[in-house]
C-alpha cells in the first residue's frame, strides 16, 4: 500500500505532502493531496477550513509552515475576487496578462475552448458594465491565455445565473478532457460531480472523500 502511495505522488502534477499553514493563526495543519493530469480535484470546507489558503500555497503565493508542496507544471489561480479593472475594457483587461496582439487574443477566444467561455461576445464592453458571469469568464480567460496545465479556482460559480454556470462547468470538463489539471475550491454539489477526487478539508486536516458520502453528508 505504501509504494502504491509513493508511486501515486510520483506520477503527480501537484503533490501537496503534510503541509501546515500559519496566517495569524494555524489555517492547516496536516495537508496531503496529490492531483494526476486530467484530474479534477475538489476542495470541501465550511468556511474558514483553508480552502482558500490552500490554494494560495500551491499557487505559490503562501509558502508552507512545514511540509511540501511539488508543482510539475504552471500553475493559474483564478481567486474568488476578480482581478479585473473596472474603467477597462475586456479586450484592455487581457492585453495586461498577455503580449498578444488583439488579432492573436481574438484567435484564442474563439478558436480554442476558450470559446465556451464567449468572452469575444463582449470583448469591447468595460468590466463596470458586466455581470458576475461575464466578469467571471473574463477572469478564467485571462488566466488561461498563458496556456497554464493546471487550473486553480476558488468559488467559480459563486453568485452566478446558471447559463453562466453550466458555461464554466462545460469549459472545466473541456479543460479537463485535454489533459489539464483542476483544482476547484466550492461549496456547489453540482460541481463537486464534476470532481474525480474530493477531499475534506476539517480542522486544519485533509482527507479524502469515500465513494458514496455525499458532500453535504461530509459537513454534517
Amino acid at each position: 500500500m505504501l509504494k502504491e502511495l509513493e508511486k501515486a505522488m510520483a506520477d503527480s502534477i501537484v503533490t501537496v505532502e503534510k503541509v501546515s499553514l500559519k496566517y495569524k493563526k494555524a489555517v492547516l495543519t496536516d495537508v496531503s493531496i496529490s492531483a494526476e493530469k486530467g484530474e479534477v480535484i475538489g476542495l470541501l470546507g465550511l468556511n474558514g477550513s483553508g480552502k482558500s489558503t490552500l490554494l494560495s500555497a500551491i499557487a505559490g503565493l503562501r509558502k508552507p509552515s512545514s511540509g511540501s508542496i511539488k508543482v510539475n507544471g504552471k500553475a493559474g489561480f483564478v481567486t474568488q475576487e476578480n482581478a479585473l479593472i473596472d474603467e477597462l475594457t475586456a479586450m484592455d483587461n487581457l492585453k495586461m496578462w498577455t503580449p498578444l496582439s488583439r488579432q492573436d487574443i481574438i484567435k484564442e477566444l474563439t478558436e480554442t475552448e476558450l470559446s465556451i467561455l464567449k468572452v469575444n461576445d463582449f470583448i469591447d464592453l468595460k468590466v463596470k458594465r458586466m455581470s458576475g458571469g461575464m466578469k467571471k469568464r473574463l477572469a478564467i480567460a485571462s488566466v488561461l491565455l498563458a496556456k497554464p496545465d493546471i487550473l486553480l479556482m476558488d468559488e467559480p460559480l459563486a453568485a452566478l445565473d446558471i447559463p453562466a454556470k453550466n458555461d464554466i462547468i462545460n469549459f472545466i470538463d473541456s479543460f479537463k478532457s485535454k489533459g489539464g489539471t483542476v483544482f476547484i475550491a466550492s461549496h456547489s454539489e453540482e460541481l463537486f460531480k464534476h470532481c474525480s477526487k474530493i477531499y475534506l478539508l476539517k480542522n486544519g486536516v485533509s482527507s479524502l472523500l469515500p465513494a458514496g458520502i455525499s458532500p453535504a453528508e461530509a459537513l454534517e
